[in-house]
């Protein structure tokens, strides 16, 4: 994420998020505020606070991938944390002046808390009367779906490599011809000795080198370009020529390679399992939608409509 793009106040998601990131990374000293509850509190304005707890409500239905997302937000963290609290001040200086018990804000109010509790309701109501059988999808049917999208199932070739890096921190052009000449020794010594212990002696990228320079097994599409155009030409036990990217170069090793194929049942299983469960679900939810309020049962009337519609011009 950009740190300087703000966040959407819409994307409640988001907010609890970001909520959450705060509270792990807003300090010590406030770390040791506690609020009247006990809990750890994460900002302060006056006598309101964030605390921690409540960020780890937020946090339950947050998705692992957004969570991670915002954590490399800080500024805008730190930003919405004060409209939060600068919220709050206002809501509660409008109550102490008896804004909140005008009529026409009641009313309002009223009719948002039926709104809210009725979507509420209703969500939970349909989510009880549309439970999914546990030993839904059966073997037989989970087969059946996976050989009528057989043909959609497709996996990437994939290629299992492992690098030997020298990263170009200064592109000046006789320091780039430097370290390329040290990376071109390299891939002369890597093809005639033990290339994992080359790697891990003289490696700069340190995740791979401890690994003896493995990288993992991964289709072209995920590889750098310079990398990938090198890789998809060698052959397994093939070392390449020093390949160039933004951050440096690259000898690679091609170590062995697995040519396109279809995924297997197994390997669908859980997306399959998934995915018939969410339809079934939408299946009972039609049915029971469809026993509550039959076509026959329900009508319009169009003029009655129509002169409703005028009414608004």
């Amino acid at each position: 994420m950009n740190p300087k793009k703000p966040l959407a106040p819409a994307r409640l998601r988001t907010l609890a998020a970001l909520l959450l990131a705060a509270s792990t990374g807003l300090g010590a000293a406030a770390q040791q505020i506690a609020a009247p509850g006990g809990a750890p509190v994460v900002a302060r304005l006056g006598d309101l606070t964030v605390r921690q707890d409540e960020v780890e409500k937020l946090l339950q239905a947050l998705p692992d991938a957004e969570r991670a997302a915002v954590k490399d937000n800080r500024a805008s963290v730190e930003g919405w944390l004060r409209q939060r609290l600068l919220g709050e001040a206002l809501l509660k200086e409008a109550r102490d002046k008896g804004f909140t018990d005008r009529p026409e804000v009641k009313a309002k109010v009223d009719a948002a808390v039926r709104e809210f509790t009725a979507r509420i309701v209703t969500t939970g109501y349909l989510e009880s009367v549309s439970q999914v059988p546990a030993g839904y999808p059966s073997d037989a049917e989970l087969t059946a779906a996976y050989e009528q999208g057989k043909a959609g199932f497709n996996l990437p070739a994939t290629y299992r490599v492992a690098q030997i890096f020298l990263a170009t921190p200064d592109t000046a052009p006789a320091a780039v011809a430097k370290v390329r000449e040290e990376a071109q020794k390299l891939a002369r010594e890597a093809r005639s000795s033990d290339f994992a212990a080359l790697a891990r002696a003289k490696s700069q990228d340190k995740s791979s080198a401890e690994r003896g320079g493995e990288v993992g097994n991964l289709p072209l599409a995920r590889m750098l370009p310079e990398v990938r155009d090198a890789v998809g030409k060698l052959k397994p036990g093939q070392v390449g020529e020093p390949v160039q990217s933004a951050a440096g170069f690259h000898v690679v090793k091609l170590l062995e390679s697995q040519p396109a194929r279809t995924a297997t049942l197994d390997e669908m299983r859980p997306q399959l399992q998934a995915a018939l469960r969410q339809q079934r679900q939408q299946q009972l939810i039609q049915a029971h939608l469809a026993q509550l309020a039959p076509a026959t049962q329900l009508s319009i009337d169009a003029a009655a409509l129509d002169a409703a519609l005028r009414k608004t011009n």
